[in-house]
């Protein structure tokens, strides 16, 4: 009987090994389920003018250390990458849906060519999750980027990208300087709906080094990093946001909402939700950021900004200005301050760096939690409120997820409703 199964479990064994597919060289063609998993044994590329197409539930093992290049055309849906190597795009045309990758080494490179990632899985590359660099277009969308080694994605020399809906979660787990999100002397079209939390370093990094960059970054979630978005020499324009709780392990040097410094950093600050930070917003080095200027005549920086609970040990410090610039933040919401206390949550001219004109503040203030339909009750209609707001279609408005957020803990879900019920019950 044992030889029986003895000859059993070599048979299957010899037909797992017919199964697979060895690979390396030139690449084209179909690769489907017949003849997975598909393993390089050495590096592979798709030459110019030739297609790979993988199907679903495929698995393609990049043996370890192997390069597969695409200089033609991938196309994959579906398809299960695995064990270390990389992904290289020499100007090729890439097309990844509802794939995995899985400890990638040196992770997805796309030099040049045309790139398309969606709903697609990156998980525990040893280097940068995804590297975009002077690619003519580049979506990535509704994809999650998970636990880097360094960047979560990095954008460099590429203006035509948008980065729309995904999650960027524990990245930069190697090197702590490196944010989850890097914008590196470029403009991309479009940042937003992205949830970039729990990151070691800044959850989204701008620099201008050899170029201008002066991103759009709009309705994202930016959570529990250890800043939430660094601007370096950018004018960047940040609008719409919920940039909250930036703080890690009792850091004095993380912790800032948003961190500005150098010369060209005069980009504009509209309507983000800025609370639970160790600062709201930090100013530094001849930074110059515009956060409400109603002296103009622009209607695109009017401020509108909440700021909210940020400081540590009882301080409050929603801006912090340590530059000798004037700064604007008028017309901004400061929930719970009375216009005289405003300015107590600001580091300016009286404690050391320039003056910061706050005022006028917003003349029609925003209800305070747990009144949130702002009805002087606390009832069953702020509950009726709460569950709206958070059953909401779409990505969250800053409002929103400000009034919905009943405990305070910077999360905005059934949590806050048992909470608001509690209240109501008692009274």
């Amino acid at each position: 009987m044992r030889s029986k199964y003895l000859l059993i479990v070599l048979i299957f064994i010899q037909v797992q090994l017919l199964a697979q597919t060895q690979v390396s060289g030139f690449i084209g063609g179909d690769w489907s389920t017949d003849n997975h998993p598909y393993t390089l044994t050495g590096d592979a590329t798709i030459q110019a003018g030739q297609i790979l197409n993988i199907d679903t539930n495929v698995v393609v093992d990049l043996g370890g250390m192997y390069e597969l290049r695409i200089e033609g055309q991938l196309n994959a849906s579906g398809a299960e990458f695995i064990s270390g190597g990389s992904i290289f795009s020499d100007a090729g045309t890439v097309e990844l849906s509802n794939c995995s990758f899985n400890n990638i080494d040196e992770g997805l490179n796309f030099f040049g060519g045309d790139v398309l990632i969606e709903y697609c899985v990156i998980d525990s590359s040893n280097e940068t999750g995804i590297t975009l660099s002077g690619t003519d277009y580049a979506m990535i969308r509704a994809s999650h980027i998970l636990n880097s080694g360094d960047y979560g994605i990095k954008v460099s020399q590429a203006d035509q990208v948008e980065i729309i809906g995904n999650t960027l979660q524990g990245n930069s787990t190697h090197d702590f300087n490196h944010p989850a999100l890097f914008i590196d002397s470029c403009s991309p079209q479009v940042i937003e709906e992205n949830i970039i939390e729990e990151n070691h370093a800044q959850g989204i990094g701008v620099w201008t080094l050899t170029a201008t960059a002066a991103p759009q970054i709009h309705n994202n979630l930016i959570r529990r990093n250890f800043t939430g978005i660094t601007i370096v020499n950018s004018p960047a324009m940040i609008e719409g946001n919920i940039i909250v709780a930036n703080y890690q392990g009792r850091n004095v040097n993380s912790g800032a909402g948003i961190y500005a410094g150098y010369p060209n950093s005069d980009g504009i600050i509209k309507g983000n939700y800025i609370g639970g930070n160790f600062y709201g917003i930090s100013n530094i080095n001849s930074a110059q950021l515009n956060m409400g200027d109603m002296v103009n005549d622009f209607p695109g920086d009017d401020g509108l900004n909440i700021f909210f609970n940020n400081g540590i040990g009882g301080q409050a410090w929603h801006i912090w200005n340590d530059t000798s610039n004037e700064l604007m933040a008028q017309n901004n919401y400061w929930p719970g301050l009375a216009p005289e206390d405003v300015d107590a949550t600001l580091w300016d001219n009286e404690e050391g760096g320039e003056v910061i004109i706050f005022e006028p503040t917003y003349a029609s203030p925003i209800p305070v939690p747990p009144d949130v339909n702002n009805d002087d009750h606390v009832n069953v209609l702020d509950i009726v409120f709460v569950i709206e707001k958070i059953l909401a279609p779409g990505f969250p408005d800053p409002l929103d997820f400000y009034l919905s957020d009943i405990n305070g803990d910077f999360y905005s879900n059934i949590h806050d409703v048992v909470v608001l019920i509690d209240l109501v019950v008692e009274g």
